[in-house]
């Protein structure tokens, strides 16, 4: 990443508050479009944040689970069929662990609102 102001957050956030104001003083499908815009770049914010960490460690709970290694996507497409072929049944306490704080993860980066307070990083 650059090392040059403004960085990649500073953009995020000025471009964020840029149309947060829009949505402000606009109405219809006009402030409809700068709130999504703005919800957007949220996303994009927590990811950046969050996202390299949970991918790290989703990866490093697939390969202990699954006894496997390979990329993110090929452990979940590959825990994804174990789950529905019955071959995780005896680790089921386990599996289920992991796929509730996939969920968690996900939810922390899309919007965390929707969050329990025991689960929230903010």
């Amino acid at each position: 990443m650059s090392q040059d102001k403004p960085d990649i957050k500073e953009i995020l956030v000025t471009v964020k508050q840029l149309l947060e104001s829009i949505a402000n003083k606009s109405k219809g499908s006009e402030r409809y479009d700068a709130l999504c815009g703005a919800f957007l770049l949220s996303v994009v914010d927590r990811e950046l944040d969050f996202g390299e960490r949970q991918d790290e460690s989703q990866s490093g709970e697939l390969q202990q689970l699954l006894w496997g290694e390979g990329s993110l996507s090929d452990l979940y497409r590959q825990f994804c069929q174990q789950v529905r072929a019955g071959e995780l049944d005896e680790q089921w306490p386990a599996a289920f662990d992991f796929a509730f704080k996939q969920v968690v993860d996900k939810v922390s980066v899309t919007n965390p609102k929707y969050l329990a307070e025991m689960h929230r990083t903010d």
